[in-house]
Protein backbone atom coordinates (compact mmCIF):
# COMPACT_ATOMS: atom_id res chain seq x y z
CA UNK A 1 0.00 0.00 0.00
CA UNK A 2 1.53 3.36 -0.88
CA UNK A 3 1.44 6.34 1.68
CA UNK A 4 1.59 9.58 0.64
CA UNK A 5 3.54 12.89 2.47
CA UNK A 6 -0.10 14.37 3.11
CA UNK A 7 -1.44 11.03 5.23
CA UNK A 8 1.95 10.77 7.03
CA UNK A 9 2.14 13.95 8.12
CA UNK A 10 -2.16 13.43 9.50
CA UNK A 11 -1.66 10.63 10.91
CA UNK A 12 1.67 12.07 13.35
CA UNK A 13 -0.55 15.23 13.94
CA UNK A 14 -2.93 13.37 15.63
CA UNK A 15 -0.53 11.34 17.32
CA UNK A 16 1.00 14.33 18.95
CA UNK A 17 -2.31 15.68 19.66
CA UNK A 18 -3.59 12.55 21.36
CA UNK A 19 -0.32 12.19 23.01
CA UNK A 20 -0.27 15.92 24.25
CA UNK A 21 -4.30 15.89 25.09
CA UNK A 22 -2.60 12.86 27.87
CA UNK A 23 0.28 14.51 28.98
CA UNK A 24 -2.09 17.66 30.07
CA UNK A 25 -4.53 15.18 31.10
CA UNK A 26 -1.65 13.71 33.58
CA UNK A 27 0.07 16.96 34.51
CA UNK A 28 -3.28 18.58 35.88
CA UNK A 29 -3.77 15.61 37.76
CA UNK A 30 -0.52 15.64 39.88
CA UNK A 31 -0.88 19.76 39.70
CA UNK A 32 -3.81 18.92 41.59
CA UNK A 33 -3.89 15.83 43.45
CA UNK A 34 -7.34 14.79 42.07
CA UNK A 35 -7.98 12.08 39.98
CA UNK A 36 -9.43 12.62 36.27
CA UNK A 37 -12.30 9.59 35.72
CA UNK A 38 -13.60 8.74 32.89
CA UNK A 39 -16.58 6.82 32.44
CA UNK A 40 -14.40 4.13 29.96
CA UNK A 41 -12.16 3.01 33.10
CA UNK A 42 -13.36 4.36 36.16
CA UNK A 43 -17.21 3.12 36.37
CA UNK A 44 -17.24 1.74 39.96
CA UNK A 45 -15.40 4.90 41.60
CA UNK A 46 -17.88 7.46 39.05
CA UNK A 47 -21.15 5.34 40.57
CA UNK A 48 -19.38 6.00 44.27
CA UNK A 49 -18.36 9.17 44.01
CA UNK A 50 -22.01 9.93 42.48
CA UNK A 51 -23.77 8.02 44.90
CA UNK A 52 -21.68 10.05 47.68
CA UNK A 53 -21.92 13.62 46.84
CA UNK A 54 -26.08 12.74 46.70
CA UNK A 55 -25.62 11.60 50.27
CA UNK A 56 -23.64 14.61 50.73
CA UNK A 57 -26.05 17.17 49.62
CA UNK A 58 -29.03 15.22 51.71
CA UNK A 59 -26.71 15.43 54.90
CA UNK A 60 -25.65 18.94 54.79
CA UNK A 61 -29.80 19.40 54.30
CA UNK A 62 -30.96 17.88 57.06
CA UNK A 63 -27.91 19.41 59.03
CA UNK A 64 -28.97 23.30 57.64
CA UNK A 65 -32.45 21.83 58.96
CA UNK A 66 -31.49 20.88 62.33
CA UNK A 67 -29.61 24.34 62.61
CA UNK A 68 -33.08 25.98 61.97
CA UNK A 69 -35.21 24.10 63.78
CA UNK A 70 -32.96 24.97 66.78
CA UNK A 71 -33.08 28.58 65.87
CA UNK A 72 -36.85 28.38 65.77
CA UNK A 73 -37.22 26.28 69.00
CA UNK A 74 -35.12 28.73 70.94
CA UNK A 75 -37.96 31.37 70.32
CA UNK A 76 -40.41 28.95 71.16
CA UNK A 77 -38.35 28.60 74.86
CA UNK A 78 -38.50 32.01 75.21
CA UNK A 79 -41.92 32.95 74.20
CA UNK A 80 -43.27 29.88 76.61
CA UNK A 81 -40.98 31.23 79.19
CA UNK A 82 -42.71 34.31 79.23
CA UNK A 83 -46.30 32.51 79.46
CA UNK A 84 -45.47 31.16 82.24
CA UNK A 85 -44.27 34.28 83.64
CA UNK A 86 -47.80 36.14 82.59
CA UNK A 87 -49.56 33.02 84.24
CA UNK A 88 -47.99 33.46 87.71
CA UNK A 89 -48.68 37.46 87.88
CA UNK A 90 -52.87 36.08 86.72
CA UNK A 91 -52.40 33.86 89.87
CA UNK A 92 -50.84 36.68 92.21
CA UNK A 93 -53.66 38.76 90.90
CA UNK A 94 -56.45 35.73 91.62
CA UNK A 95 -55.27 35.18 95.06
CA UNK A 96 -54.67 38.91 96.17
CA UNK A 97 -58.34 40.00 94.59
CA UNK A 98 -60.43 37.21 96.26
CA UNK A 99 -59.79 38.17 99.71
CA UNK A 100 -62.72 38.24 102.11
CA UNK A 101 -61.39 41.95 103.53
CA UNK A 102 -61.46 43.58 100.17
CA UNK A 103 -64.58 45.62 99.43
CA UNK A 104 -66.82 44.98 95.89
CA UNK A 105 -65.56 48.53 94.91
CA UNK A 106 -61.74 47.34 95.62
CA UNK A 107 -61.98 44.29 93.78
CA UNK A 108 -63.12 46.22 90.88
CA UNK A 109 -59.81 47.84 90.78
CA UNK A 110 -57.72 44.40 89.87
CA UNK A 111 -60.15 44.36 86.41
CA UNK A 112 -57.51 47.19 84.44
CA UNK A 113 -54.10 44.97 85.79
CA UNK A 114 -56.43 41.48 84.32
CA UNK A 115 -57.26 43.70 80.92
CA UNK A 116 -53.60 44.51 80.60
CA UNK A 117 -52.44 40.96 81.59
CA UNK A 118 -55.28 39.36 78.49
CA UNK A 119 -53.37 41.97 75.78
CA UNK A 120 -49.93 40.72 77.03
CA UNK A 121 -51.23 37.11 76.24
CA UNK A 122 -53.06 38.30 72.92
CA UNK A 123 -49.64 39.69 72.13
CA UNK A 124 -47.47 36.40 72.68
CA UNK A 125 -50.07 34.43 70.89
CA UNK A 126 -49.34 36.55 67.44
CA UNK A 127 -45.63 36.36 68.34
CA UNK A 128 -43.41 35.78 65.11
CA UNK A 129 -39.41 34.30 65.10
CA UNK A 130 -37.02 36.02 62.95
CA UNK A 131 -37.96 34.82 59.71
CA UNK A 132 -41.24 36.75 60.01
CA UNK A 133 -42.91 32.71 60.85
CA UNK A 134 -45.56 32.57 63.43
CA UNK A 135 -45.19 30.83 67.04
CA UNK A 136 -48.10 29.69 67.09
CA UNK A 137 -49.88 29.66 64.03
CA UNK A 138 -49.27 25.78 63.16
CA UNK A 139 -48.66 25.30 59.41
CA UNK A 140 -50.90 28.37 58.17
CA UNK A 141 -48.81 32.03 56.64
CA UNK A 142 -51.06 33.63 58.93
CA UNK A 143 -48.46 36.16 61.04
CA UNK A 144 -51.22 36.74 63.16
CA UNK A 145 -53.36 34.18 64.04
CA UNK A 146 -55.25 35.03 67.06
CA UNK A 147 -58.37 37.66 66.23
CA UNK A 148 -59.28 40.29 69.24
CA UNK A 149 -62.91 41.94 68.13
CA UNK A 150 -64.29 45.11 69.48
CA UNK A 151 -65.71 43.05 72.53
CA UNK A 152 -61.97 41.84 73.69
CA UNK A 153 -62.85 38.24 72.56
CA UNK A 154 -60.19 36.07 70.73
CA UNK A 155 -60.69 33.91 68.26
CA UNK A 156 -57.99 31.52 66.24
CA UNK A 157 -57.85 31.63 62.49
CA UNK A 158 -54.68 29.61 62.43
CA UNK A 159 -53.61 25.83 61.58
CA UNK A 160 -54.51 22.93 64.04
CA UNK A 161 -51.48 21.55 62.64
CA UNK A 162 -47.66 22.32 63.80
CA UNK A 163 -45.02 23.36 61.62
CA UNK A 164 -42.31 20.68 61.67
CA UNK A 165 -38.75 20.11 59.70
CA UNK A 166 -36.83 16.73 58.61
CA UNK A 167 -33.31 16.40 60.46
CA UNK A 168 -32.86 12.61 59.72
CA UNK A 169 -34.20 10.57 56.97
CA UNK A 170 -36.56 9.24 59.99
CA UNK A 171 -37.15 12.01 62.17
CA UNK A 172 -39.06 15.38 62.72
CA UNK A 173 -38.81 18.21 64.97
CA UNK A 174 -41.63 20.35 65.92
CA UNK A 175 -40.42 24.29 64.65
CA UNK A 176 -43.92 25.46 66.26
CA UNK A 177 -47.17 25.20 67.83
CA UNK A 178 -50.39 25.20 66.66
CA UNK A 179 -52.82 28.42 68.90
CA UNK A 180 -55.18 25.50 69.32
CA UNK A 181 -52.90 23.82 71.66
CA UNK A 182 -51.41 26.23 73.77
CA UNK A 183 -53.93 28.94 74.30
CA UNK A 184 -57.20 26.83 73.63
CA UNK A 185 -56.48 23.72 74.98
CA UNK A 186 -56.40 24.49 79.15
CA UNK A 187 -58.68 21.15 80.21
CA UNK A 188 -59.27 20.55 84.01
CA UNK A 189 -60.73 16.98 82.92
CA UNK A 190 -64.45 18.23 82.24
CA UNK A 191 -64.04 20.72 78.79
CA UNK A 192 -61.49 22.58 76.95
CA UNK A 193 -61.36 26.46 77.20
CA UNK A 194 -58.82 29.35 76.87
CA UNK A 195 -56.26 31.57 78.75
CA UNK A 196 -58.06 34.18 77.16
CA UNK A 197 -61.54 32.95 77.91
CA UNK A 198 -60.00 32.39 81.58
CA UNK A 199 -59.05 35.83 81.87
CA UNK A 200 -62.29 36.88 80.72
CA UNK A 201 -63.99 35.10 83.73
CA UNK A 202 -61.99 36.73 85.96
CA UNK A 203 -62.93 39.89 84.94
CA UNK A 204 -65.93 39.13 84.97
CA UNK A 205 -66.22 37.14 88.82
CA UNK A 206 -64.58 40.76 90.12
CA UNK A 207 -67.10 42.62 88.94
CA UNK A 208 -69.46 39.81 91.35
CA UNK A 209 -69.46 39.12 95.09
CA UNK A 210 -66.49 36.79 96.08
CA UNK A 211 -69.79 34.34 98.04
CA UNK A 212 -71.80 34.54 94.63
CA UNK A 213 -71.42 31.12 93.98
CA UNK A 214 -73.33 30.53 96.78
CA UNK A 215 -76.60 31.76 97.45
CA UNK A 216 -78.21 33.32 101.20
CA UNK A 217 -80.26 30.98 103.36
CA UNK A 218 -83.17 31.77 100.26
CA UNK A 219 -85.95 30.74 103.10
CA UNK A 220 -84.56 34.01 105.29
CA UNK A 221 -87.75 36.43 104.58
CA UNK A 222 -90.47 33.43 104.04
CA UNK A 223 -90.84 30.06 103.51
CA UNK A 224 -91.28 30.80 99.38
CA UNK A 225 -88.98 32.09 97.20
CA UNK A 226 -88.59 33.31 93.31
CA UNK A 227 -85.56 31.93 91.33
CA UNK A 228 -85.04 33.16 87.34
CA UNK A 229 -82.82 30.49 85.95
CA UNK A 230 -80.97 31.91 82.28
CA UNK A 231 -82.05 31.51 78.86
CA UNK A 232 -81.33 27.86 77.53
CA UNK A 233 -81.17 28.51 74.11
CA UNK A 234 -82.22 25.88 71.92
CA UNK A 235 -80.56 23.08 74.13
CA UNK A 236 -78.44 23.25 77.63
CA UNK A 237 -77.17 21.34 80.38
CA UNK A 238 -78.27 22.59 83.25
CA UNK A 239 -77.42 21.46 87.21
CA UNK A 240 -77.07 22.97 91.07
CA UNK A 241 -76.83 21.30 94.30
CA UNK A 242 -79.96 22.02 96.91
CA UNK A 243 -78.54 22.37 100.53
CA UNK A 244 -80.44 21.87 103.42
CA UNK A 245 -79.50 21.21 106.93
CA UNK A 246 -79.91 17.24 106.76
CA UNK A 247 -79.30 16.63 102.77
CA UNK A 248 -78.22 17.78 100.14
CA UNK A 249 -79.65 17.10 96.22
CA UNK A 250 -77.94 17.03 92.60
CA UNK A 251 -80.46 18.54 90.34
CA UNK A 252 -79.38 18.02 86.50
CA UNK A 253 -81.33 18.48 83.49
CA UNK A 254 -81.05 19.11 79.69
CA UNK A 255 -83.54 21.61 79.53
CA UNK A 256 -84.78 22.85 75.69
CA UNK A 257 -86.14 26.17 75.07
CA UNK A 258 -86.65 27.13 78.21
CA UNK A 259 -88.79 24.77 79.33
CA UNK A 260 -87.28 23.95 82.90
CA UNK A 261 -90.64 21.41 83.88
CA UNK A 262 -87.86 18.93 84.12
CA UNK A 263 -85.91 20.79 86.67
CA UNK A 264 -89.18 21.42 88.57
CA UNK A 265 -90.23 17.34 88.07
CA UNK A 266 -86.52 16.84 90.11
CA UNK A 267 -87.24 18.93 92.74
CA UNK A 268 -90.10 17.34 93.28
CA UNK A 269 -88.65 14.08 93.28
CA UNK A 270 -86.48 15.24 96.24
CA UNK A 271 -89.30 16.94 98.51
CA UNK A 272 -89.14 13.20 100.56
CA UNK A 273 -85.50 14.35 101.45
CA UNK A 274 -85.25 18.26 101.36
CA UNK A 275 -89.13 19.11 102.02
CA UNK A 276 -88.81 21.72 99.02
CA UNK A 277 -91.35 21.77 96.43
CA UNK A 278 -91.01 23.45 93.44
CA UNK A 279 -93.96 24.83 90.99
CA UNK A 280 -93.28 26.79 87.28
CA UNK A 281 -94.40 30.15 87.95
CA UNK A 282 -93.63 31.67 84.13
CA UNK A 283 -91.31 31.01 81.52
CA UNK A 284 -87.86 30.11 83.45
CA UNK A 285 -89.21 31.40 86.95
CA UNK A 286 -89.96 28.52 89.52
CA UNK A 287 -91.12 29.07 92.77
CA UNK A 288 -89.40 26.60 95.50
CA UNK A 289 -92.00 26.37 98.76
CA UNK A 290 -90.89 24.61 102.07
CA UNK A 291 -90.96 25.38 105.66
CA UNK A 292 -87.43 24.93 106.43
CA UNK A 293 -85.24 26.84 108.46
CA UNK A 294 -82.20 26.88 105.79
CA UNK A 295 -82.36 26.38 102.01
CA UNK A 296 -79.16 27.28 99.54
CA UNK A 297 -78.28 26.50 96.22
CA UNK A 298 -74.48 26.22 95.20
CA UNK A 299 -72.23 24.51 92.34
CA UNK A 300 -74.58 26.01 89.86
CA UNK A 301 -73.13 25.73 86.25
CA UNK A 302 -74.85 25.34 82.47
CA UNK A 303 -73.38 23.97 79.76
CA UNK A 304 -73.55 27.15 77.15
CA UNK A 305 -72.07 29.16 79.32
CA UNK A 306 -71.65 33.09 79.09
CA UNK A 307 -70.40 34.88 81.80
CA UNK A 308 -72.52 37.81 81.33
CA UNK A 309 -75.70 35.92 81.35
CA UNK A 310 -75.38 32.44 82.91
CA UNK A 311 -76.68 33.44 86.45
CA UNK A 312 -79.24 32.65 88.86
CA UNK A 313 -81.60 35.92 90.02
CA UNK A 314 -83.28 35.36 93.60
CA UNK A 315 -86.38 37.09 94.24
CA UNK A 316 -87.66 36.62 98.03
CA UNK A 317 -90.71 38.78 97.59
CA UNK A 318 -92.56 36.51 95.56
CA UNK A 319 -94.99 39.46 95.04
CA UNK A 320 -92.82 41.41 93.25
CA UNK A 321 -89.69 41.35 90.80
CA UNK A 322 -87.13 42.59 92.98
CA UNK A 323 -83.63 41.07 92.32
CA UNK A 324 -82.33 40.83 95.21
CA UNK A 325 -79.05 38.61 94.73
CA UNK A 326 -77.58 36.61 91.81
CA UNK A 327 -76.18 33.34 92.17
CA UNK A 328 -72.92 33.16 89.72
CA UNK A 329 -71.63 30.18 87.55
CA UNK A 330 -69.59 27.90 89.49
CA UNK A 331 -66.74 28.43 86.66
CA UNK A 332 -66.99 32.58 87.96
CA UNK A 333 -65.79 31.46 91.41
CA UNK A 334 -62.23 32.17 92.46
CA UNK A 335 -61.43 28.72 93.26
CA UNK A 336 -62.39 27.55 90.12
CA UNK A 337 -60.48 30.28 88.17
CA UNK A 338 -57.73 29.42 90.44
CA UNK A 339 -57.89 25.62 89.45
CA UNK A 340 -57.91 26.84 86.22
CA UNK A 341 -54.81 29.20 86.03
CA UNK A 342 -53.10 26.31 87.44
CA UNK A 343 -54.04 24.26 84.38
CA UNK A 344 -53.04 26.62 82.03
CA UNK A 345 -49.23 26.70 83.80
CA UNK A 346 -48.90 22.67 83.55
CA UNK A 347 -49.60 23.36 80.24
CA UNK A 348 -47.81 26.03 79.22
CA UNK A 349 -44.75 23.75 81.76
CA UNK A 350 -45.17 20.74 79.37
CA UNK A 351 -45.41 22.55 76.09
CA UNK A 352 -41.91 24.24 77.09
CA UNK A 353 -40.58 20.36 78.40
CA UNK A 354 -41.85 19.23 74.32
CA UNK A 355 -39.68 22.80 73.24
CA UNK A 356 -36.55 21.45 75.29
CA UNK A 357 -36.71 17.51 73.82
CA UNK A 358 -37.26 18.51 70.33
CA UNK A 359 -34.21 21.21 70.69
CA UNK A 360 -31.95 18.48 71.91
CA UNK A 361 -33.01 15.93 69.35
CA UNK A 362 -32.21 19.16 66.38
CA UNK A 363 -28.95 19.26 67.93
CA UNK A 364 -28.03 15.80 68.36
CA UNK A 365 -28.68 15.22 64.38
CA UNK A 366 -26.74 18.43 63.87
CA UNK A 367 -24.36 16.95 65.27
CA UNK A 368 -24.72 13.56 64.11
CA UNK A 369 -25.06 15.27 60.32
CA UNK A 370 -21.55 16.80 60.78
CA UNK A 371 -19.86 13.56 61.86
CA UNK A 372 -21.60 11.91 58.79
CA UNK A 373 -20.29 14.84 56.70
CA UNK A 374 -16.39 14.57 57.71
CA UNK A 375 -16.80 10.56 56.92
CA UNK A 376 -18.21 11.48 53.34
CA UNK A 377 -15.97 14.14 52.79
CA UNK A 378 -13.07 11.78 53.33
CA UNK A 379 -14.51 8.58 51.28
CA UNK A 380 -15.09 11.76 48.30
CA UNK A 381 -11.43 12.06 48.69
CA UNK A 382 -10.14 8.82 48.39
CA UNK A 383 -12.00 8.37 45.02
CA UNK A 384 -11.21 11.63 43.71
CA UNK A 385 -7.27 11.80 45.22
CA UNK A 386 -4.60 10.61 42.19
CA UNK A 387 -2.73 8.32 42.63
CA UNK A 388 1.08 10.67 42.19
CA UNK A 389 3.31 7.30 41.78
CA UNK A 390 1.45 5.94 38.75
CA UNK A 391 0.47 9.20 37.09
CA UNK A 392 4.51 9.70 37.46
CA UNK A 393 5.45 6.77 35.73
CA UNK A 394 2.54 7.17 32.84
CA UNK A 395 3.69 10.40 32.47
CA UNK A 396 7.63 9.49 31.99
CA UNK A 397 5.81 7.07 29.71
CA UNK A 398 4.29 9.53 27.19
CA UNK A 399 6.67 12.08 27.30
CA UNK A 400 9.91 8.94 26.25
CA UNK A 401 6.92 8.42 23.45
CA UNK A 402 6.27 11.67 22.30
CA UNK A 403 10.02 12.68 22.00
CA UNK A 404 10.45 9.40 20.02
CA UNK A 405 7.47 9.88 17.78
CA UNK A 406 8.98 13.27 16.69
CA UNK A 407 12.57 12.04 16.42
CA UNK A 408 11.03 10.10 14.38
CA UNK A 409 8.77 12.01 12.62
CA UNK A 410 11.94 14.43 12.01
CA UNK A 411 14.01 11.68 10.10
CA UNK A 412 11.67 10.89 7.71
CA UNK A 413 10.77 14.14 7.07
CA UNK A 414 14.25 15.30 5.92
CA UNK A 415 14.67 12.53 3.61
CA UNK A 416 14.11 13.41 -0.15
CA UNK A 417 13.25 11.68 -3.31
CA UNK A 418 17.38 11.49 -4.59
CA UNK A 419 17.83 10.35 -0.91
CA UNK A 420 15.79 7.18 -1.63
CA UNK A 421 16.92 6.97 -5.44
CA UNK A 422 20.78 7.19 -5.03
Amino acid sequence: MTIGTPRLHEQNVELFARLNKELKSIQGQVGSGKADLKLSENLYDISKLNAGEEKKAETTQYMQNAKRATRDLEFLDVALDRLQNLTVKLQELAVESSNDLLSQTERERFILDAQGLKKEFFDLANQNDSFGNSLFGGVSGNKNPFVMDNSGSVTYEGSALSREVKVSPSLHVRQNFSGLEIFNNINNGEEKTSIFQIIDNYISSLGNDLNSGESSNLFSQSDSVDLVLPSSGAETEFQFILNTKDSKQKIEATIFGNDYSRIVSQINDFTTDTGVSASLVSGNRIRLEGSLDQLKITDFSISNFNPEKSYINVIKDINSSNVVERITDDRLQSSSINNKIMDAFELFSTARAQVSSSSRMAQENEAAAQDILLTLEEDISDIKEADLASLLTQLEFLMTNKEAAQATFTRITSKSLFDFLG
